[in-house]
Parts: C-alpha cells; sequence; structure tokens
C-alpha cells in the first residue's frame, strides 16, 4: 500500500490534531475527517489508516489508526440520499481497497510489537471479520493458526483474542484439532496467552449449540488450570478476567462444569474468604458460584459441600460493614455501594435462596445466625438480620411453618443498643412483611406492629424512624383493612409527627406511608383527609426549590393516592387546586433528571382514573410530555476496552455496560424505563378516557406499532401490545366506522408480520393476545383475503416451531438424559409454551368469529399442522386441533363439513380419552356446536359415535370430581344441543331427555349454563311431562336443587334468571309442606344467602 504512503502523512496530521486537548483544533480536525476525507475519498481514508496501522514508527499512532479503521469502515456513508442509498464506508469503496487494507492488517498482525496497538488492532481484525464472515477472508485462519504456534507470546495471544471475538470461526474445524490446542494453550509458558485462550475456549464453548457443547466437557479442566498461577502469583486483574470468562459458560452451559464443581467450590470460596484479596476480585470468585446455582440448582443441590462451603462466606462478608459518622448524620439517602463486600453478600445469600431453596440452605444459614445473634458485636447481629431478610423469598416453604419463632427471635432487636442494628430489624420484617404476606399480616400482625410502629417515635436516630415506616409500607401493601384498620389512629399520629422532622428523607418517607395507607384504607382515610390534604397542598405550593423536589414529587402521589381513596365527593373541593398546582409544577420541569417528572405522570392516571371523563380538559397538559416520554429513543455508547464507562457514562445515572469483541457497549436504562412507564399510562388513559382519548388516539397508534420491533426492552414491547386494543376501542366508541377502519389497516399487515417471526414466546402470546382483541373490536371483515392468509401463516409459523420444540422434549426424555435442572426448565417451556398456544388458538377464534364461512378457503393452509398435532400423545396439542376445529364449526357452519374428516375420528377417541380432562372438554364442545351449527353433515357422527362415548363419560363415578367437572358439564351442554337441533335423528329422544335432566345442573362452566338452562326453560314450557314425569315427586325436588344451584352460582340475564325463579317458586309451591321443609333444608346455607343477596327470594 506504498501508494497510500503520501495520504498517510497527512492523515496523521488530523489525527494528531482529533488527539488534541484544545477543543477547537479537535473540532476543526473532526470536520476535516468527515468532509474532507471521509465524503470525500473514503477509499484514501481506509487505505491510508491501514498504512498508518502497519507502518507508522509510532506505537500510539499506529493504535489510534486501528480505532479510526474500526469506527469508520462500518459507519454509513455520508450523504446518503434515500434508505435504499445506505452503505458502510467498507461497502462503498472498491473491493482492491477493502484487499489491500486486509493485507495490510495481515501484515501489522505478524509484526506489532507494542501489546496496546496490537490489542487495537486485533480488534480491528474481529470487527471486519464478523461483518464479512471468514468466507471473504480465506487468508485470515491460516494467519491465526499460525499466529497461535508461534514462538513470539504477543502473535499466539492475538490469535486466541481475534478467536474469542469471532468463535465461529474455528466452529468449522476439526473438533479434536481445536480442543487439543486450547489444551495446550492453557499450558502455555506466558499468562496473557493463557488468559486469552481460556476466553477464547469460553466463546467457543458458546458458539457451540448445546447439545455438540457437551463434546467439549473434558476441555473444562484444563481450563481451571488457568486460574491457579495468577491466584499464586496474585495477578488479581489476570483473575478477574479469568473468572468473568468462567462466569459467562457457566450461565449459558453450567452441566460442562458438573465434574469439576468440588474443585471450583473450593478455589472460589478460598478467593472469597481472602481479605487480603481487592474486593472484586473475592466478589467475582463467589459470582461463579452463584451463576452456577441459578443456572443449574439441581447439579449444585446434589453437592452436599456447596451451601455449606459458599453460606459462611457469604455471612463473613455481610459482617464486614463498618459504622460512620455519616451513616447518621446524612441529609440525603443513597443506596449502599453495590461494591462494598457486605452488599454483595446480602445480594449473594438472596440469590442463592431462590435458586436453591430452603431445604440445604436455611440448616446452614441456621447453623451461624443464632450465634451471630447473640454476638457481642453490632456488625454480627446485623449480618444474622440481614440473612434472615435476605433468604426469606427463597426459603418461603420451610420458614413460613416456623414464622411465629422466626419473629420471636428478631423482634427483641427493636430494642438493641446499636441504632444500626435497629435498623437492620426494621429492614427485616419489611422484608418478611413481603415474603411471607398474608400470613405475617394476618397472624402476627399484633406481634409485629407493637414492636415496628413505635420505631417510628424514634427521632433521635432518623434513619431508623424512616426506615421503620418504610417497613410499614411493605407491611401495609399485603394488609388487609380489617387487620391495619384499629392501628390507623396510631399510626397517622407517627406519621404527622414525623412531618416536622428536620431531616426530608424522613419527611420523604413520612409521606410515602401515608399515601400506602390511604390506599389501603380507601374510604376510611376519609377521617384524616382534612387534616393531610391540606399539608400536601403547603408542600405542592410552598416547597418549590430544587432541593425540594423529591418531597414535593412525594407530596404528589400521595395526594392523588388519597383522593382515589376517599372518593370523587370528598376530593371535589380540592381538585381543582390540586389540578392547578400539578400543573404549575408540570410546567416548572425543566432539567432531564427532575423526578418530580415521573412522579406528575403516575399521578394524572391516578387523577383520570377518578375523574374519569371529567379528565379529559386536563389532557392538552398530560399528554404532550407523555407522548415525548413514549417516543424517546435509547441513549448508546460504545467505547473501547480501555475506556472506563464509569468516567462520563455512571451507573447513578442510569448507564449499563456490557463487554462484547473487545468494546465496551453502553446503554442507558433509565430512558428505557421512562419510555416503558409512558406506554403503560397510554393504556392506563385509553381504559379510563373512553372515546375521551380520541384526539390522541391516531398520534399514539403511530407511536405503539414500532414498538413491535423495539427489542431494547421486553417492557416496552409488551406495554405497546397491550395499548393498542384500549385506544383501538375509543376509537370504535366514537362511531366513526371509516376511521376505525383505516387505522386498523394501517397497522395490520405490521402485526401479522411480526405474529410470524417473532422469537420471544412470552412477547409472541402477548401480541397475539392483542391482535385477537382488535379484531374483535373492529369487527365483521376486518381482515382482507390475503391478510387472512398472512395471519394464518403466523400461526403455522409459531405452531410449528412449537412443535418441533415439543418433538425435541420428547426425544430428550425418552432417551433418560435429562437431569433434575433441565426437566424443570423443560417444564417450564411447557408451560410459558401452552399459554402462547392458547393465545394462537385465541387469534384464529377471533378471526373466524367476525369473518365466519369466508375463513373456510383459508382453512386449508391450518390442515398440515393441525394434522401433526392430532397425532401427538400429548393430549395439549390434540386439544389445540380440536379448538380451533371447533371454532371453525361454530362460525363456518355446514360450510365446515369439507374438513370433517380429518378431526372427526380425534375427537369421538378424545370424548373417550380417562385422563384429560381438558382434551374431553373441547371434544364435547365440539360436538354441541356441530349440532347446533353444522347442519345434517354431522348428524351421524353425533348420533352414532359421539353420542355413546359422552354418555360413558357421563357415567363415571367420578364425572363430577373437581377436575373433571368442565369436561362433564360440557358433555351436558353438548347434549342438551343435540337434543334442541337433532331430535328428529334420535333412537330414543325421551329416554337422552331424561339421562340430560338427571344430570344436571351446570354451574361450574358459566359461558355453557346460560344456554342449558335457556333448553331447560323451553323443554319445560314446551313439554314439562317429558321431564317431570306427571309431577314425580323425585323430579320436582331434582328441579328445584338444580335451579336453586344455578341461580346462586351463576350470573344470568335478568329474563332467563326471572324464569328460572319462576320456575323454582311454582315447583315449590306444587309440593306438601312436609316435602317443602326437607328440601329447603337439603339447600346449604350458602346458597340460600346468595338466593337472598341476589333478590331471588
Amino acid at each position: 500500500m506504498s501508494s497510500f504512503k503520501d495520504t498517510a502523512a497527512l492523515l496523521k496530521n488530523v489525527m494528531s490534531n482529533l488527539m488534541s486537548s484544545d477543543n477547537n483544533v479537535r473540532t476543526q480536525a473532526e470536520s476535516s475527517l468527515n468532509s474532507e476525507w471521509l465524503a470525500a475519498q473514503p477509499q484514501t481514508l481506509l487505505g491510508s489508516l491501514a498504512f498508518l496501522v502497519h507502518q507508522d514508527p509510532d506505537a500510539q499512532a499506529r493504535a489510534f489508526a486501528s480505532v479510526l479503521l474500526r469506527r469508520i469502515s462500518f459507519q454509513n456513508m455520508p450523504n446518503a440520499d434515500t434508505k435504499e442509498d445506505e452503505r458502510t464506508v467498507w461497502s462503498a469503496v472498491p473491493s482492491t481497497v477493502t484487499q489491500a487494507v486486509k493485507a495490510e492488517l495481515l501484515g501489522a498482525l505478524k509484526n506489532e510489537s507494542d501489546r496496546g496497538a496490537r490489542h487495537k488492532l486485533c480488534d480491528t481484525i474481529s470487527e471486519i471479520v464478523n461483518h464479512e464472515g471468514e468466507e471473504d477472508w480465506p487468508e485470515l485462519i491460516t494467519a491465526l493458526y499460525a499466529c497461535a504456534q508461534d514462538s513470539n507470546a504477543l502473535l499466539r495471544e492475538s490469535a486466541y483474542r481475534i478467536f474469542s471475538s469471532c468463535a465461529y470461526l474455528l466452529t468449522t474445524q476439526s473438533a479434536d484439532s481445536v480442543n487439543t490446542a486450547f489444551i495446550g494453550a492453557f499450558q502455555d509458558s506466558d499468562s496473557a496467552v493463557r488468559l486469552a485462550a481460556l476466553q477464547a475456549a469460553v466463546a467457543y464453548i458458546l458458539a457451540n449449540d448445546p447439545k455438540p457443547r457437551l463434546g467439549l466437557a473434558p476441555m473444562v479442566p484444563h481450563m481451571l488450570s488457568v486460574l491457579e498461577p495468577l491466584y499464586r502469583d496474585r495477578d488479581e486483574a489476570e483473575l478477574v478476567e479469568a473468572v468473568s470468562a468462567l462466569i459467562e459458560a457457566a450461565d449459558e452451559a453450567p452441566k460442562l462444569f458438573s465434574a469439576v464443581l468440588g474443585s471450583l467450590i473450593t478455589f472460589a470460596t478460598e478467593i472469597g474468604k481472602n481479605s487480603d484479596m481487592e474486593n472484586t476480585t473475592r466478589q467475582t470468585a463467589l459470582e461463579l458460584l452463584v451463576t452456577l446455582a441459578e443456572a443449574a440448582p439441581g447439579m449444585c443441590r446434589k453437592n452436599t459441600q456447596f451451601c455449606q462451603a459458599i453460606v459462611p462466606v457469604c455471612m463473613e462478608m455481610m459482617s464486614s460493614i463498618e459504622d460512620s459518622e455519616e451513616w447518621y448524620s446524612t441529609d440525603v439517602l443513597e443506596d449502599s455501594d453495590n461494591e462494598e463486600n457486605y452488599v454483595f453478600g446480602e445480594q449473594a445469600l438472596d440469590r442463592l435462596a431462590i435458586a436453591l431453596g430452603g431445604k440445604q440452605l436455611l440448616p446452614t444459614a441456621f447453623n451461624f445466625i443464632p450465634q451471630m445473634l447473640g454476638s457481642q458485636e453490632w456488625n454480627q447481629r446485623h449480618a444474622a438480620l440481614m440473612a434472615i431478610s435476605s433468604i426469606g423469598e427463597g426459603c418461603y416453604k420451610i420458614m413460613r411453618s416456623e414464622l411465629q419463632k422466626i419473629l420471636e427471635l428478631i423482634l427483641p432487636f427493636f430494642k438493641d443498643p446499636n441504632a444500626r442494628v435497629r435498623y437492620a430489624v426494621c429492614n427485616c420484617v419489611g422484608q418478611m412483611a413481603t415474603d411471607f404476606a398474608p400470613q405475617l399480616q394476618e397472624k402476627h400482625h399484633q406481634l409485629v406492629l407493637s414492636s415496628l410502629v413505635p420505631m417510628m417515635n424514634d427521632a433521635s436516630i432518623p434513619r431508623v424512624q424512616a426506615h421503620a415506616a418504610a417497613a410499614m409500607v411493605n407491611f401495609a401493601e399485603e394488609a388487609t383493612k380489617v387487620v391495619l384498620e384499629p392501628y390507623l389512629d396510631t399510626l397517622f399520629e407517627r406519621l404527622l409527627a414525623m412531618l416536622s422532622s428536620p431531616k426530608r428523607y424522613v419527611q420523604e418517607q413520612a409521606i410515602t406511608t401515608i399515601a400506602t395507607l390511604a390506599d389501603n384504607a380507601q374510604a376510611k382515610f376519609s377521617k384524616y383527609y382534612s387534616t393531610i390534604m391540606p399539608m400536601l397542598l403547603n408542600v405542592l405550593s410552598q416547597a418549590s426549590d430544587k432541593e425540594h423536589r423529591v418531597l414535593r414529587g412525594k407530596a404528589i402521589e400521595c395526594a392523588t393516592f388519597i383522593a382515589l381513596a376517599v372518593g370523587k365527593e370528598t376530593f371535589a373541593p380540592d381538585v381543582a387546586r390540586v389540578v392547578e398546582l400539578l400543573t404549575h409544577i408540570q410546567q416548572s420541569v425543566a432539567d432531564a433528571d427532575d423526578p418530580q417528572a415521573s412522579y406528575l405522570q403516575s399521578a394524572w392516571a391516578r387523577l383520570c382514573k377518578l375523574m374519569g371523563a371529567d379528565f379529559a380538559p386536563i389532557l392538552p397538559v398530560v399528554m404532550p410530555p407523555l407522548i415525548a416520554a413514549a417516543s424517546q429513543q435509547p441513549d448508546f455508547a460504545i467505547l473501547d476496552d480501555d475506556e472506563d464507562p464509569e468516567t462520563s457514562y455512571s451507573a447513578e445515572d442510569g448507564w449499563e455496560f456490557a463487554t462484547i469483541g473487545g468494546q465496551h457497549i453502553g446503554i442507558k436504562t433509565t430512558t428505557l424505563e421512562e419510555k416503558c412507564t409512558a406506554v403503560e399510562l397510554i393504556v392506563s388513559y385509553a381504559k379510563d378516557l373512553g372515546v375521551a382519548f380520541l384526539p390522541y388516539a391516531a398520534e399514539v397508534l403511530e407511536i405503539l406499532v414500532p414498538l413491535f420491533k423495539f427489542y431494547f426492552h421486553e417492557g416496552v414491547r409488551a406495554a405497546a401490545a397491550a395499548a393498542v386494543p384500549p385506544v383501538m376501542l375509543a376509537v370504535k366508541q366514537s362511531g366513526d366506522e371509516a376511521a376505525l377502519r383505516r387505522v386498523w389497516g394501517s397497522m395490520c399487515d405490521k402485526y401479522i408480520a411480526v405474529l410470524g417471526n417473532d422469537d420471544d414466546d412470552t412477547f409472541t402470546m402477548q401480541l397475539f393476545a392483542s391482535f385477537a382483541d382488535v379484531v374483535e373490536i373492529v369487527g365483521e371483515q376486518s381482515l382482507t383475503a390475503e391478510q387472512m392468509q398472512g395471519l394464518v401463516g403466523a400461526c403455522v409459523e409459531q405452531m410449528n416451531k412449537y412443535y418441533e420444540r415439543m418433538k425435541t422434549r420428547e426425544a430428550a426424555r425418552a432417551a433418560e438424559e435429562l437431569d433434575e435442572d433441565d426437566e424443570e426448565q423443560l417444564v417450564e417451556e411447557e408451560m410459558l409454551e401452552g399459554l402462547a398456544v392458547d393465545e394462537v388458538a385465541r387469534a384464529l377464534h377471533a378471526v373466524l368469529a367476525t369473518h365466519g364461512s369466508s375463513f373456510v378457503a383459508v382453512f386449508q393452509n391450518v390442515l398440515p399442522i393441525a394434522h401433526k398435532y392430532l397425532q401427538e400423545i400429548d393430549p395439549v396439542a390434540r386439544q389445540w386441533a380440536i379448538c380451533v376445529f371447533d371454532d371453525l364449526i361454530e362460525y363456518a357452519g355446514p360450510a365446515s363439513a369439507q374438513y370433517a374428516s380429518e378431526f372427526l375420528k380425534p375427537i369421538g377417541q378424545a370424548l373417550r380419552e380417562t385422563g384429560a380432562p381438558d382434551l374431553r372438554q373441547a371434544a364435547a364442545y365440539g360436538v354441541g356446536v356441530m349440532a347446533q351449527f353444522g347442519g345434517d353433515a354431522y348428524a351421524d357422527f353425533v348420533v352414532n359415535a359421539a353420542l355413546p362415548a359422552m354418555l360413558e363419560a357421563l357415567a363415571r363415578s367420578d364425572a363430577r370430581d373437581s377436575e373433571n367437572i368442565y369436561a362433564t358439564e360440557n358433555i351436558i351442554a353438548a347434549l342438551a344441543k343435540v337434543l334442541r337441533f337433532y331430535a328428529a335423528k334420535l333412537p330414543d329422544a325421551k329416554a337422552l331427555l331424561q339421562t340430560w335432566f338427571k344430570a344436571l345442573p351446570v354451574c361450574a362452566d358459566e359461558d355453557e349454563a346460560p344456554a342449558t338452562y335457556e333448553y331447560l326453560v323451553q323443554v319445560l314450557s314446551e313439554q314439562p311431562d317429558a321431564l317431570l314425569a306427571g309431577n314425580d315427586p323425585q323430579a320436582l325436588k331434582h328441579l328445584v336443587k338444580v335451579v336453586v344451584e344455578a341461580l346462586a352460582s351463576c350470573s344470568f340475564a335478568p329474563e332467563l334468571a326471572q324464569a328460572l325463579v319462576s320456575i323454582m317458586q311454582k315447583t315449590m309451591a306444587s309440593l306438601d309442606d312436609s316435602t317443602k321443609a326437607s328440601l329447603w333444608a337439603s339447600i346449604s346455607p350458602e346458597q340460600q344467602q346468595a338466593l337472598q343477596s341476589k333478590g331471588y327470594i
């Protein structure tokens, strides 16, 4: 690339200026780079940079040239006129230039002598091969193999550094040769090579599919050999890097560590206990074990040493907390520093308990807790209390039976002489109030509150006082009104006193606790309203400086919670003033980090819920910032591996970073959370306002639908899917059918495109549900033929995916290659997929219900996947296919018969399934709709095949057991439809009618009950003797019982309910007094009370 020598010298001057400390010089250099080089001569720019990477004598210049080459090559070319014109710089330059660049980089790979510059070079090579692919750079793999075997350690390290970023290069090679190379590299004489090889090996493991990974297990013991020299030499920086790499492997492929788990436990806990080492090193070592516990809890439970080794290390870390004067004197509360060992110990113990459960962890923890509680050292007592609060959620099943004893153990520490310990017991009780709700509140409220409430008086230690009030929030959130009401007077007395505290954080917590109590007390809060609301309004109007923004936000929250609790009438005198104050505050919010903004968003939503349509005039104030928050794009940052993210992108500001391919990739998560909250609030406004939300519907829908592909945040996608139906309902309620169809037409295809291609089962389920809701809202013929085809294609795509997973699970179970963890994971997958399958069926149901026979032609595309599901042993699979056919019959009527041959035999078999009541229920429902909607085409099957099977199921001794009741009641409902629509085709309709009558009642399935009892009313009106056999006393008594049970259990339309009441009353009147009395006595008090409460008697 000698042709770039002269231009490289010119470019180097620009690069020097780019690194200038003078902002003006740096800005001019950036402008020159972009306009004179990137836009005008991109091929010269890339060629010159590559020349500098290889040929420049200055290592810093070579490193900087590598960084620029990587950053510039794959950014878009400037001045693209259209989206189609967009190309990366790399793809825009001639191939002769890119080939020359790659040749120069390979030369640099061989000759670079500076480690820092070499690292940047490796990152650049990795970036190019990841964008281009191995096939476009065949010389690279040969060069890397040569480097890996070179006598120069720098070259060996470079090979593995590149492999760690481009592990797929190795997956195409012989597994044996790759393993052999790695094992040799783990024993390399240079520690940097060993570390790079370990990182590459982890990347190689993760690049393989799960099954081939298992064959890599023999390599793992050799990987661990890299750790010991680093620990021995106290090379903590590289030790942390090595263990961090293993954490990645443990998270994705924990079973590979099964054979070495004992060694890992010993090694990691030895580091964790070593107080001479840095906190980060100790925590990273324990993080490896915690990750294994979360990824493979069964494997870790089987090792009896696991809990015994790691729990005491966590407890020791928790005891390392130190006292400081600042803790007592601070005016601003900040979250605990996550880098502190005591914080890590608490979090680790919490995660271990959730992962492993209490059977092993709890006894181990309580080997230490009582002794620590009895210690003279305050930090030991503090650690023991924090340990109890940490393990409660994970050990719930065991601890709940000992809750009284545990509370008696910890509550005396509310009187501990040390304030930090009293703080810890407040924390412990608050966490237990959440973990053991509602048991703790219902059974132990007096014991707990008699200790907790007095702590809210401890003004001498404001942090303890505030934390006691915070614990009260947890307690109240899960307590019933009945439990909390006797304590309200005392609580408000304490909280009002706290509002006068000189510490602002005490005032803020008092306001939060008052809001929670108001939310719990609801109307009973009215007695305190006149005292507290004026104080809150005073805060909102007077506390206007920046220091009081959080306090004012808490007051906003509290005032609107109180308004929602006491109701519209009580709040009415203050509503105008509150709206005025909130509007003024919102207009004063200028800073992006002003906490009042988020409080205002939620507060407006509460007022909307309270005010309903009366809130509509306030929407012009509320919606602009909400729409802005929902529209904001995520903030990203990409840094090199030697740049410290904390310098410019603090975690306190919401930045989170992950290291990928030698770069720190960061995203500002607070922006994502704000966006998610905004979209969730749109759901709330649309639901509460209905048609009053119409002025914002179009703008909001333009924001929501693209968010189906907002892959940065699952919550945003879910909220967007949930928001579309209520917004569309607002459009429908306006009465403008043309607008409704027009809006739907613009989004339907976008729905379908995502439904067919999304791999997130949870979101797919949510989006199918959203689609079904919207189709039902838009109504008949809302999809074109092409869109119906598209939807069916999406449904089939998802169902094929679920089918393949089902077969994979079956194969794994048949091969007996699953352990406890694998089985737990498969069960979770099955549960989630079951829910997703239900939503796919519901989407098809919605389209069938609104399109009827016009869907019949499209249904043929469903047949192949339905056929596969019908052949399965799994009853859930067959149930899905039968439910879809049920819908086809119900909504397409006789036209569905063309597909009947595929389904009738499986439906007949399903009716005789003894161990699958849900499947039997679906089949019985299908028989009912065949009779009601299917016409003569189904008569032969119903009468000669289905009817005998249903009567057999009805005669079972366990037919009315809880697991069978829905299937049984669907059979009874189906018999009513058969009698009603196929009576002339039955060999003995009168006998079947008697069988049906004796099988009543239908009460559990409220969907089927109305039609069943409508038929009962019809028969009693038209042919009463057919049921009652001339007023046979037993028949009359049975009639009263089934009517009473239905009226007591179900909600009927007024006309049907009145008809049933009339039947009950007339039948009772026809009985003699003795029979009437004994019959009424046989009706349960609960049923009698239900009849009275509904006004039937």
